[in-house]
């Protein structure tokens, strides 16, 4: 049973590494996708795959896959390619240079140190690469208001580090097999996280990218009259209404306001708090309520249609996310 259990988490760690990968290249459209940022994903997510398959070849065959030389390599390549991933999601404008290639250096671990040894120093190396994550993140505490539930898978994607750490340090001390069985728990409980964060928040990649860039970026409205333009942008939404246009962008937004696609991101970011998806189905929403008040014999249907939602079901989940209620129970609401 216990076998079975672990197979079935093996499984579900390589199939979600598919779906994140597919879903990295060709659905978050927003995020940095420059070919060194697409390949440390994928690499690092094969990485994990490529350790879950070691691990199955534990459970199925009992072979002490410590001792081999292709686990090891998946085991000690996969610090680099989340150092990587997480340089080229945060600080997508930093430049390549040819000495960022001695990350690479614990493969080297693999040729000429024993296992007990180089098993232990990788996972020192990987805890480096969490703490000096994290310490990014931690620059973005002024804007920590804006991600306080997020804010609690990256706690436990710490908690989980931690433990991984620990039981990386250990394995000259104790039963390998524990150490596979929880390593095996480690990763699928990892990918569960990450499914969740990007079903419950699916922009959250999207504004960590904006937050850190804006945090750690020159500014781009050094020479614009902030006043104006946010003037500007409140008459687009309230007078020409510019949100329903169900096709709005970005591009499109900036365009009518003779500003860069990076300084409308910057002055939404700055002057709103949120990112500009998010400030759109703002404004989208506060007109529909506008019109649950005033109108209430309008269908639910021809509300979000007529505010630029492309689907009702976008509309109910936009009018949740904001509100914490349903047109429908905001609608009552206002009859009580």
């Amino acid at each position: 049973m216990v076998n079975t259990f672990n197979i079935l988490i093996i499984g579900f760690s390589v199939i979600s590494a598919l779906i994140l990968i597919v879903a990295y290249v060709f659905f978050l459209k927003t995020v940095n996708r420059s070919w060194h940022a697409v390949l440390s994903c994928a690499g690092l997510l094969i990485c994990l795959a490529g350790l879950q398959f070691g691990h199955l070849s534990y459970f199925i065959n009992s072979s002490d896959v410590l001792t081999s030389a292709t686990y090891r390599f998946w085991l000690y390549l996969a610090p680099a390619m989340f150092f990587f991933f997480g340089r080229a999601t945060f600080l997508p404008d930093a430049p390549l240079h040819p000495l960022l290639l001695l990350h690479f250096i614990p493969l080297s671990f693999n040729f000429f140190l024993r296992y007990e040894i180089g098993t232990p120093l990788i996972f020192i190396v990987g805890m480096g690469y969490c703490f000096s994550l994290a310490y990014l993140l931690y620059g973005l505490r002024t804007q920590r208001k804006r991600f306080h539930v997020e804010m609690f898978f990256f706690l436990l994607f710490c908690l989980i580090a931690i433990a991984v750490l620990l039981l990386g340090l250990s394995i000259p001390y104790i039963d390998h097999h524990y150490f596979y069985v929880f390593y095996t728990y480690s990763i699928g409980i990892s990918f569960t996280l990450a499914m969740a964060a990007l079903i419950i928040f699916p922009d959250l990649l999207e504004q960590l990218v904006e937050v850190s860039q804006l945090s750690y970026s020159a500014s781009t409205l050094k020479d614009t009259d902030i006043t104006a333009c946010t003037t500007k942008l409140d008459q687009l939404m309230s007078q020409s209404k510019l949100y329903q246009n169900e096709k709005l962008t970005l591009g499109m937004t900036a365009e009518a306001m003779e500003l860069s696609a990076h300084q409308l991101s910057e002055l939404v970011n700055r002057e709103y708090g949120v990112n500009f998806s998010r400030f759109i189905r703002e404004q989208r929403v506060e007109a529909a309520k506008a019109i649950l008040a005033n109108e209430p014999d309008s269908s639910v249907l021809s509300i979000s249609l007529e505010v630029g939602f492309s689907t009702q079901s976008n509309f109910y989940a936009a009018f949740k996310e904001i509100t914490g209620m349903s047109p429908g129970a905001y609608r009552k609401s206002l009859s009580k």
